[in-house]
């Protein structure tokens, strides 16, 4: 996407408490949709199963470990599709690099990126942008984005931005087979209650745009089965800390009971209380279950998640890249993957 510079960004911004997200967005021209790179070449033979994953990147910043492990992890290389959260463009924490053309050319996938954020607390970021990105081994033929219901004003927030949540949807054509897919990131800093919301209206573009297809839907739903401030998070911290004990998530996030009734199979693609995110906090992690994988018109034939963090790649051989690496982790998220008939 085409940088801005930092001046008109922070201009731009400016209008932000008068006219709101929505307004400014549209005069935007990288809001209006999402960009479609077909870069890979048509793979062999239909296959009989599809595997999909889900991987919050965390802005991207690790790209270079980040791509072995998805060439070397035994559940995640080879995967159809991936869901990717949090992929950089032109920030100065990544690099200032497109880290989705970046891991889409290092691993032969074709996407399409949607930009979710610009960011404007650095001035030395080249774009700031901010998006979610829909990886596929197979071509995608069309590709149209939802910005849904704004749960949160991220102009007031410490991590000033331009932008609003934003789902990327997908037909993608496997051999012959059509199938929609849909890439989201939901808000956290909003009540669980309005992540129902906002999962409504995905599923009804869903149903709008692919019909009868087999349609898989990923992400990082932040589904942390709490209304997000720092106060509950302790408090369920402290309970983790003393009992072990995860949530049942559909408990507390009624955006499962409203998939669900759209027809959309969530328990046979994800399993129970999976930590598919480590939210740090004094004295720890609080593990939570954000990410999953939903799928309507597909049977699932198995399903799993895979840590990463580096003390868990053990089955990385001796001349990886990932041996080198000297950090904890690769995310702040674990991924999450499942095998799929269509």
């Amino acid at each position: 996407m085409d940088t801005i510079p930092y001046a008109l960004r922070v201009r731009l911004s400016d209008d932000i408490p008068a006219e709101g997200q929505f307004r400014v967005m549209k005069r935007i021209p990288q809001f209006d949709g999402p960009e479609v790179y077909n870069l890979a070449p048509m793979p062999g033979e239909t296959p009989a199963t599809i595997r999909a994953a889900v991987f919050n990147m965390e802005h991207g910043y690790r790209i270079r470990e980040i791509a072995p492990f998805l060439q070397e992890c035994p559940e995640l290389k080879g995967a159809d599709i991936l869901f990717g959260n949090e992929m950089d463009d032109g920030t100065e924490r990544s690099g200032n690099i497109d880290t989705a053309r970046g891991l889409a050319e290092l691993l032969g996938y074709n996407y399409a990126y949607a930009l979710e954020f610009i960011e404007l607390v650095n001035p030395n970021d080249n774009k700031g942008y901010e998006g979610n990105v829909l990886f596929s081994k197979w071509p995608i033929v069309r590709a149209e984005s939802l910005y849904v219901p704004e749960g949160y004003n991220w102009y007031f927030d410490r991590q000033k931005r331009i932008g609003a949540r934003v789902a990327v949807f997908c037909e993608i054509d496997v051999g012959g087979k059509h199938v929609g897919a849909v890439c989201i990131h939901l808000e956290n800093r909003t009540s669980p209650e309005y992540r129902a919301v906002q999962t409504k209206a995905i599923l009804e573009k869903a149903a709008e745009m692919f019909g009868d297809l087999p349609i898989l839907i990923g992400g990082d739903f932040n589904s942390n089965a709490f209304e997000d401030s720092r106060e509950a998070a302790k408090e369920y911290y402290e309970l983790q800390r003393k009992t072990g004990y995860m949530r049942d998530v559909e408990d507390y996030e009624p955006l499962l009971g409203a998939v669900e009734r759209s027809g959309f199979d969530y328990r046979s693609l994800n399993g129970n209380h999976i930590p598919t995110r480590r939210k740090p906090m004094q004295g720890g992690d609080l593990e939570l279950h954000l990410d999953w994988i939903f799928g309507k018109n597909v049977r699932c034939v198995k399903h799993g998640w895979v840590s990463t963090l580096l003390k868990d790649c053990g089955w990385a051989g001796e001349a990886s890249p990932l041996r080198k690496v000297q950090e904890k982790q690769l995310s702040d998220h674990n991924a999450v993957w499942a095998e799929i008939e269509l």
